[in-house]
């Protein structure tokens, strides 16, 4: 269990039913006082009457730390309640949002008789159970003794995590951009989020769906806010994010690294930047749910597949990691979202009944909220004369805009600027062609208006020219940013507002030479801040604009004046790379250079920026110490977005301009980011092409190496046939290239996927592999590493259907025990600097050694199978290798059930699932129906198991599923058949 540490004191409350467990009771209470804490519960309790209830809830309302201990008896039920005392402390302990520590007795655990509900409390307490939160169940207990360790342990580990208690308040908005100047409406909406946050839980998740513009972030500030008020109303940490300072624009690059690290630095996460983000993700949820916290995700929609197949569809592992599991476990606070396009990834919860998500599609303001909101923003006046806030015209107006936010304030202060006012002005915009079913829609032609305003009537050329700069970015621009763009020479056609002509006979010159100002360029940012066109963060002189604006003046610029386009972002490549260091350090240190491949790329320097920034500084090349970014951060979405930038259409077409090699290897550096973050089915594109590129250039080697990857994706995709034809590909170019490692891999690739198919040439293929191996490395004869771990799949697979309970197999042991021989032998060739993977896979080879051994003999799994799997499962996730993952899981899934420890079986599988689901690795997805199968007597995941291994043409498979099937069957036919 390791060292138990000493703690502060604190009160923990122990919550259990009281006739059955005495003795487990006290031998909690014993664990407490061991570690200086202070334990309460019933045995102070007054009389079992009403007032026993209220002095329980008020002893869980001074706790710190609520611990569970739950049986096989329901409990008291007080007096005018219709749950137990015991359910009841629960809710109490939910509602506060305390950490909960939960424990529940093993089927092993001796039972006295009477001590089992029956009737309506029976099914009661299945329904308690089933409410408990998965996350928070700490472990399963065979006796008293047992619990003690287990709470000591529990208790132990929540206090190295702990920083300070549930009442250490922290908060973080910091992050969130500007909201709107003046806020009018949304009383309905503001009422569901207060109701989400009271239920404490009941509601984990808020979503708000609008298009750009429609108000999403105005009104979360305003309910941020209003909260404030309250004294953040119980809340413990709060912390905000917008992604929309990471890009907002269709090219969809954004990352979800930033987010990530700085999330968890708030929340006090201790992970291994290396770590992949679907747990990094996992882990930061675990921190939020610890406490009564309010996350708000603000404009996710960058991280949203667009219009297709996959709309809305999360990008971002740990994103969908983290939401999946605050909705699944749920938690006392509530995470507050918005998006331009629902989220796919929450229609499980949105759709139940337990609406643990709430989906609201925000729309537009009434004509009434709409017609104040014009009246604020400045336009007061029905041609000279003042007007009211409810003035026909005004809600006609807002009626002509559909009631679109940013489009009433954009008009209402451009009517107040150019128009003195006049509503009956509003036709000098341009409604022709603005349609609010469009991105920009009536927002993009006053935006327009200004522009014409600007540059004639108004005559205010800087103006024009300092919100025309805006449109480079993708996100707040900095004060050197802009000081690039602005520096000399003009960029013509763009930047001449921000200049002056000399005086003297300079001033003859076409153009003009000398910059405004700095007291002139402040007056000009003043000015648009004014206008509310603008936005300035004080602390950081930052300038920012609605995502709208900036997306307005990018698309001008590349259209109309491309030539400027490229020199704006020349400059700004040029200005990002040389503010960092050559080759700095963590991820924050990146970030200059991952937006200068942003705009190196769209200024044209695509061969430049790929091998000055990219490979060189960011990578650090490719050799044994490159790859910097993504092996030793973990930036693998960063990565992806940078290298996005490079392609015409993803995952597609390259730009032409780039060499035939660097093409070749950016498809597969594309393939390879997507299928990490579990993007399987976007992988396969990139690295068909990639690998076509390199037959065409003749490049043997590389060919073998490629068309065995896409092999082995096709593999867990479910596409065995095709699996099959890309192997023997992978093996023609390899004997091409003539290089003996290849050769002999690249047949292990294509034995593994006849195994997969069930055809027994796949024995002979890797037998042949392995002659290779011997022949090249005399004192290695044996495959290792991945092509050792599948050919000991291979040789076990008999053993492995066996142990299920197939037909017997004499040499099963002999089986087991001869690949475990190998497996050691792999232990013993082990040097320094082994990939985590292969160490990993090799425990994995070891543990089903062990543990099909056991139960061929009929006996509980043992220390050897159970430490080998520990070992397995925890190197796979070190590793970070998803599809490998699953493997352990499954695997020790079975232990598990042979040591009857099902809530961790269950565990397991339900995360073996959501990685497979994730993947769209469907060889996996049947194999969890199958284990599930057999693990439970389930029918239903039987016939899920048939029709996936079946439609994959998973040979492999079909004789357990025979057997499964036989089995199940026997057990469910009626009596006398």
């Amino acid at each position: 269990m390791g060292a138990v540490v000493p703690v502060t004191s604190k009160r923990i409350f122990i919550s259990s039913t009281s006739i059955d467990l005495p003795e487990h009771r006290q031998k909690v209470i014993d664990a407490c006082n061991q570690l200086g804490l202070m334990p309460d519960g019933m045995e102070h309790w007054p009389a079992a009457d009403a007032k026993a209830l209220d002095f329980c809830l008020d002893k869980i309302n001074q706790a710190d730390v609520f611990v569970g201990i739950y049986a096989h008896r329901y409990g008291w039920i007080p007096p005018g309640e219709s749950k137990s005392i015991t359910e009841l402390e629960y809710d109490r302990a939910v509602e506060r949002g305390i950490p909960r520590l939960l424990f529940l007795m093993s089927d092993n655990h001796p039972v006295r008789p009477g001590q089992w509900e029956t009737g309506p409390q029976a099914d009661a307490l299945k329904a308690f159970k089933q409410r408990l939160e998965p996350s928070r169940v700490r472990a399963t207990f065979d006796n008293p003794d047992q619990l003690r360790a287990e709470v000591l342990h529990a208790l132990s580990a929540h206090a190295k995590f702990d920083d300070g208690g549930h009442d250490d308040f922290r908060i973080d908005l910091t992050h969130l951009p500007a909201g709107a100047a003046h806020f009018l409406g949304r009383d309905d909406e503001l009422a569901t989020l207060d109701a989400a946050w009271d239920s404490a839980g009941t509601t984990a998740l808020v979503e708000f769906i609008a298009p750009g513009g429609t108000g999403k972030t105005a009104l979360v500030k305003r309910w941020l806010e209003r909260i404030k008020q309250d004294n953040w109303r119980g809340a413990c940490r709060v912390f905000a994010w917008s992604f929309y300072s990471q890009g907002s624009g269709d090219e969809r690059n954004a990352s979800e690294d930033v987010f990530l690290a700085e999330a968890i630095k708030f929340f006090g996460v201790a992970v291994e930047a290396s770590l992949n983000p679907a747990d990094k993700g996992r882990a930061l949820a675990e921190a939020v749910v610890a406490r009564r916290s309010l996350l708000v995700l603000d404009g996710l929609e960058p991280l949203q597949h667009p219009p297709g197949p996959l709309a809305g569809e999360l990008r971002a592992p740990g994103l969908k990691a983290l939401l999946t599991h605050l909705a699944t476990a749920g938690h006392p606070g509530l995470a507050l979202l918005s998006s331009r396009e629902a989220l796919k990834d929450l229609d499980e919860w949105v759709n139940s009944p337990s609406s643990a998500a709430r989906r609201i599609d925000l729309g537009n303001l009434s004509d009434a909220d709409g017609a104040r909101l014009l009246h604020a923003e400045g336009a007061n006046k029905a041609g000279s004369a003042p007007i009211a806030d409810d003035d026909a015209e005004l809600k006609e107006a807002s009626r002509q805009v559909k009631g679109h936010a940013l489009t009433l304030s954009l008009l209402g202060s451009y009517l107040a600027l150019a128009h003195e006012h006049d509503i009956r002005q509003r036709d000098q915009v341009d409604w022709a062609e603005a349609n609010a079913e469009t991105k920009g829609g009536h927002a993009f032609r006053v935006i327009a208006a200004y522009e014409r305003w600007f540059a004639g009537a108004g005559k205010a050329p800087e103006l024009l020219a300092a919100l025309r700069l805006l449109g480079f970015f993708d996100r707040p621009a900095t004060q050197e940013n802009l000081a690039a763009l602005r520096a000399a020479p003009v960029i013509k056609g763009l930047t001449n507002g921000l200049f002056v002509k000399p005086e003297g006979w300079f001033k003859f010159l076409k153009q003009p030479t000398q910059a405004i100002s700095k007291e002139q360029w402040n007056a000009t940012l003043k000015r648009l801040q004014t206008l509310r066109l603008l936005d300035v963060d004080t602390a950081s002189g930052r300038l920012d604009a609605h995502p709208l604006l900036r997306e307005y003046f990018a698309a001008a610029l590349s259209k109309h004046q491309p030539e400027a386009w490229q020199e704006g972002h020349r400059r700004l490549y040029q200005q990002l790379k040389d503010s960092a260091p050559h080759r700095p350090e963590g991820l924050a240190g990146l970030h200059p250079l991952y937006q200068a491949v942003v705009h190196g790329c769209r200024a044209g320097l695509h061969q430049e920026t790929l091998d000055e920034v990219y490979y060189d500084r960011i990578l650090r090349g490719s050799g044994p110490e490159g790859f910097y970014s993504s092996k030793k951060l973990g930036a693998i979405g960063a990565d992806l977005g940078a290298v996005a930038c490079f392609f015409v259409q993803p995952w597609r077409q390259l730009v032409p301009s780039l060499s035939a090699g660097d093409q070749a290897w950016l498809l597969n550096d594309a393939a390879f980011s997507l299928r990490a973050l579990g993007r399987l089915a976007e992988a396969l594109e990139p690295m068909r092409v990639g690998a076509q590129m390199w037959v065409k250039q003749t490049d043997w080697k590389n060919a073998a190496a490629n068309y065995s990857n896409l092999s082995q994706l096709q593999l867990s995709l479910g596409d065995i046939a095709q699996a099959v034809a890309d192997a023997e590909c992978s093996v023609d170019y390899a004997d091409r290239s003539g290089d003996a490692f290849q050769r002999m891999a690249r047949r292990t690739t294509l034995a593994g996927a006849r195994h997969q198919q069930g055809e027994q040439a796949a024995r002979n293929g890797f037998a042949e592999a392995e002659a290779m191996q011997a022949e090249r490395q005399p004192k290695y004869p044996l495959l290792y590493s991945m092509q050792g771990f599948r050919y000991g799949e291979l040789l076990l697979a008999e053993a492995e259907r066996a142990a299920w309970g197939g037909p017997a197999v004499e040499e099963g042991s002999e089986g087991c025990a001869e690949v475990a021989k190998r497996g050691r032998k792999m232990f013993e060739w082990r040097v320094s600097g082994d990939p985590l993977l292969d160490i990993a896979l090799d425990h994995l080879t070891l543990a089903r050694c062990a543990l099909y051994a056991d139960r061929l003999h009929g006996r509980r799994p043992g220390d050897e199978a159970q430490q080998h799997t520990d070992a397995a499962v925890a190197g796979l996730g070190q590793a970070g290798e998803q599809e490998f993952i699953v493997h352990g899981l499954l695997t020790r899934a079975w232990l598990r059930h042979s040591l009857n420890d099902l809530p961790g079986t269950q565990a397991d599988l339900a995360e073996a699932q959501r990685i497979a689901e994730r993947g769209g690795m469907k060889l996996h997805l049947a194999d969890i129906a199958l284990t599930r199968a057999r693990l439970f007597n389930d029918k239903a995941e039987l016939i899920k198991a048939r029709k996936l291994i079946e439609a994959c043409g998973y040979g492999r498979r079909r004789g357990e599923l025979e057997d499964a099937e036989a089995r199940l069957n026997s057990a469910t036919a009626p009596a006398g058949h």
